[in-house]
Parts: structure tokens; C-alpha cells; sequence
């Protein structure tokens, strides 16, 4: 890949041409990718980072200081790895401007007392170039090689970096572009991947369908030096995104859906894959993430859909979401900070319910996204049912327990603990139950309870009075109060599933 300045300064024809320091550099070991020659004064755009110019200053006889220093600027800006002039031709000494420019920039400069072909420099330092590149070339494609056997005997993704680490000794790893980790070999726990992650020795990019998707990083091992490193980085990054894109078929757009229907199905076999195919949808949970499974009935989904991607850019989230057999559905990463509170009543409250059912899944490591979403997915018909705008699983999950139950079992349960509350309030029109059912909702509290219902306080302690003599106990006695919290809820079931079965009333004129 490059051979070091100290290395260029003792090949043959450089020692010939007498070479002098100028402006030393600050390490000899400085990379030279290139080595060029030019008189043009606008050549320094036109190089790149450790190239090494020659130049016998032609373009520079004429110039003014001013013009000179900025030859000298523009050369650094590029992070030439040094400049090598010819004395004696154009310039007969060194300018001073150029001197002090260079020394004020860090500029290594030397000077050449004797006049040396620069195509003979030319030839044998790029010849040099080329023939340390050819181990690493070789070995490189050796890995290579190995690589697309063990993909075509269905190996996977694993394979790119478990060839990677034999080869070179050292770690290797395949990363989405958050720094999750889909496959890793040659690190012994978990902090040796966070320094391989936080310092590779070489990386190079995983683009796929023109998506940045990842990364390819290597660490230093006994079997590479760092140029060959970077070139074999370089070459599996291509073998990757072949490896990655045989996890999806089609364009990003098109894989939110397939792999959202596949983690409701339960059929996608592991979190590598997951992790993969997130990717190429364009899903990047960052490694300290968790996820939240969302759903939503909807007569538009597409409204939907657009409503939580507004949630997610305002707040800074990564969202996968897509429509499902007419249902919208997605997976929302928060970060671990908002992780710590209450992101599922956080995001129910946020996510907006106009026109739509929606229910939000528990928060889950990513390797459990499916199971998140599937829970929010399952929960829809219940909520629909109750006429839920937005709710979280966690407080459906007593009615989706009672909802396995027939319309009979749920009439003795409401029958053995409220017949008296029912039957007094079909013969007084009132609604203890109804009453019951939100106290016990709002874990007894009667402030709330009020609020809630919106009456007096006084107007809701005469009623509690009135159940609790009902029923001859108190609402708040421990040992019935599981009870009264199965008995109410099954009744809000049972009515629920009666006004569904409820005939519509036909519009006037229909």
C-alpha cells in the first residue's frame, strides 16, 4: 500500500540525488501512497493524501512570496507526505518564504543538490509501491477466495469474518452502521469488542443498493501489517454486501414489510439475521437500544404510518415500519437513557390515536423485537373491542386473559361478585358497577377516581358507601379485591362483545 519516507529517502537513485533536510518531518514512518512529479504551480489540489511531490520549482521562478506561500499552504492542506526540490535549474536556492511556510505548516521539505532523473525516482519508489502491495494483494485475495466458498456452501455472513481473523490473527467483526454486531471472531468478551468497535486498526464501508448499511473492521494481528489490513478491509467489504444482500431481495423500501411479517410469524431464526435485515431496511438501533412493538387498526394505515414517522424524526428515533395484511405495524428504538423510565406509556402517549387503535408492545432488548411486536399486534382485536384509542399491552392483559373465556364463563364470574351492584342499579337507573370498575382502575384513589368519573368528591363517597354495604365488604379489603378487579373487567368484556354483536341502526333513508 505505501512505503515509509525513511524508506524512499535510501532507494538508490533518491541517495544519488543528494537529498538534504529542510523541514524534518515528525516521524520517519510517515506513509508514502505515491510518488509524483510535476512543475504545474496548481498541483496541489490535484494530490492527495501521502502522495510525494517532485518539482524543480519551475512553476514557482516566477511568482512573488505571496504566491509561493500559497503553493506551500494548499500542498498541506492535501496532507502530502513531503515535497522533494530540486535545486539549481529554476531555483538556485531554496526561498525563504517557502522555507519558513513550510516549517510553519509542518511541511517536510527537502532539498535535491544533485540532478537525478525524476523518472528514474519516480519509477523505483512506485516500483517499491507495487511490490510491498503484492503479499497483501495475494493474501487478500486468498481470503477472498475462501470467503465465497464458504458463502456458496451456505456459510454466511459469520464466514467474512471468521476467514478474516484466520488469516490475519487478530479480531474481525461485521457491524450495521449503530455499531451492532452481526458477526465477530477473534474476541475474547465483550470489552474486546468494544475497543475493536472503538479503535480498528481498518474499516472499511458495507454500502449495498447505494445504503449505507455497515461496516467491516479489522484489528491488528501477527499475520498483516496496516497497509494490508486496509486492503483486506477493503475486499471483504465487497464479499459482505453480497453476503448481507442474500438475506433480502429487492430494494431497502421493500424490506421493512417481509421482515416485519416474518418477526409476527415468528420465523425469523435468530438476531443476526435480524440485525442484517434491519439494516437493509434502513433500521439502525444503536447497541444500547430497546424496542417497543406498535400496531394499529386503521381505515388508512398510510395515515398512520405517517403519524409515527413525524413521532420518530421530532424525537430523534429509529423506526421500521410498514403495512401488514392491511394493518400498520413497526418497531420504534429509543435510546437507553428514555429505556430507563417509561418508553411504552411514554410513546402511547405520544403516538396519535385520532382515527386509529393502537397499541404499544413492552420494551425488549432487540434481539426480542419480535415477541414486542407480536404482543402489540395480538392485543389489537381487544383493544378495538374496548374501544381503546392507544393503549400498552401491560394494561390489556387481564381482558385478553378473560377474553379466552365464553360469554357464559364471563357471566358467572360478573354474577358471583356484582349481582347485588347490578341489581340495583337496573332497578335504581344508577351505575355502581360502573363506579367500582374505575376506583379499582385508579388503584383505589378516590381523588382520582372523581376526576375521572367527574363528580364531587362527597357525590363518590355516598357511592362507594352504597357498594360497600351492597356487597358487605369493603371495595378496598385485600381478600376480595382480586376478585372485584376479574369480576369488573369481565363485565366491560361482556358488554363490549354485546355492542358488537349489536345490530346497527340503519341511517334514515339507507
Amino acid at each position: 500500500m505505501a512505503l515509509t519516507l525513511a524508506e524512499f529517502l535510501l532507494l538508490p537513485s533518491v541517495q544519488q540525488a543528494k537529498p538534504e533536510v529542510a523541514v524534518a518531518p515528525d516521524q520517519l514512518g510517515r506513509a508514502v501512497r505515491w510518488v509524483h512529479s510535476s512543475e504545474i504551480y496548481e498541483i496541489g489540489p490535484l494530490l492527495s493524501a501521502g502522495d510525494l511531490l517532485l518539482t524543480t520549482g519551475l512553476g514557482l521562478a516566477g511568482a512573488d512570496a505571496g504566491a509561493r506561500r500559497h503553493w506551500v499552504r494548499e500542498l498541506a492542506a492535501q496532507r502530502v507526505a513531503a515535497v522533494a526540490m530540486e535545486l539549481g535549474r529554476s531555483l538556485p536556492d531554496l526561498p525563504g518564504e517557502i522555507l519558513d511556510e513550510a516549517s510553519r505548516l509542518g511541511l517536510p521539505l527537502y532539498v535535491l543538490r544533485q540532478v537525478v532523473p525524476f523518472i528514474r525516482i519516480s519509477e523505483e519508489a512506485n516500483g517499491a509501491i507495487l511490490h510491498a502491495d503484492a503479499p497483501r494483494l495475494r493474501l487478500a485475495d486468498r481470503v477472498v477466495h475462501e470467503v465465497h466458498a464458504e458463502l456458496a456452501a451456505g456459510g454466511g455472513t459469520p464466514a467474512v469474518v471468521s476467514r478474516a481473523a484466520l488469516a490475519t490473527g487478530g479480531p474481525a467483526a461485521l457491524v450495521t452502521r449503530s455499531g451492532q454486531v452481526v458477526a465477530a471472531a477473534g474476541l475474547r468478551d465483550q470489552r474486546a469488542t468494544e475497543r475493536l468497535l472503538r479503535r480498528p486498526a481498518a474499516s472499511s464501508p458495507v454500502r449495498i443498493w447505494d445504503v449505507d448499511w455497515g461496516a467491516v473492521v479489522l484489528g491488528a494481528g501477527p499475520g498483516v501489517d496496516l497497509p494490508g489490513l486496509r486492503v483486506l478491509a477493503a475486499r471483504l467489504a465487497s464479499v459482505a454486501a453480497v453476503a448481507v444482500g442474500q438475506s433480502g431481495t429487492g430494494s431497502p423500501g421493500d424490506l421493512a414489510a417481509p421482515l416485519l411479517a416474518d418477526l409476527l410469524a415468528d420465523a425469523v431464526p435468530g438476531v443476526r439475521e435480524l440485525l442484517v435485515r434491519a439494516g437493509l431496511a434502513r433500521f439502525h438501533p444503536s447497541p444500547d437500544a430497546r424496542v417497543l412493538g406498535i400496531a394499529a387498526s386503521a381505515a388508512d394505515p398510510r395515515q398512520v404510518l405517517s403519524a409515527w414517522a413525524h413521532v420518530a424524526r421530532t424525537h430523534d428515533l429509529e423506526l421500521l415500519a410498514d403495512r401488514v395484511r392491511g394493518e400498520a405495524v413497526g418497531l420504534i428504538a429509543v435510546p437507553g437513557a428514555l429505556a430507563q423510565s417509561d418508553p411504552a406509556g411514554w410513546l402511547a402517549a405520544t403516538v396519535p390515536s385520532d382515527g386509529a387503535v393502537t397499541t404499544v408492545g413492552p420494551v425488549v432488548p432487540v434481539a426480542d423485537a419480535g415477541r414486542s411486536l407480536r404482543e402489540a399486534h395480538d392485543a389489537l382485536p381487544v383493544a378495538a373491542l374496548l374501544g381503546r384509542g392507544t393503549a400498552v399491552t401491560r394494561d390489556l392483559a387481564l381482558v385478553r386473559l378473560l377474553g379466552r373465556l365464553d360469554d357464559r364463563a364471563l357471566t358467572l364470574l360478573v354474577d358471583d361478585a356484582l349481582a347485588p351492584l347490578l341489581a340495583w342499579d337496573a332497578a335504581h337507573g344508577s351505575d355502581l358497577a360502573q363506579t367500582l370498575a374505575v376506583h379499582l382502575r385508579h388503584g383505589g384513589s378516590k381523588t382520582r377516581t372523581a376526576e375521572a368519573m367527574h363528580v364531587q368528591r362527597q357525590s363518590l363517597y355516598q357511592r362507594l358507601t352504597r357498594i360497600e354495604t351492597l356487597l358487605g365488604r369493603p371495595v378496598d379489603d385485600p381478600t376480595s379485591h382480586e376478585h372485584l378487579v376479574l369480576a369488573t373487567c369481565a363485565r366491560s368484556l361482556l358488554d363490549a362483545r354485546q355492542a358488537q354483536q349489536r345490530p346497527r341502526r340503519r341511517r334514515p333513508g339507507g
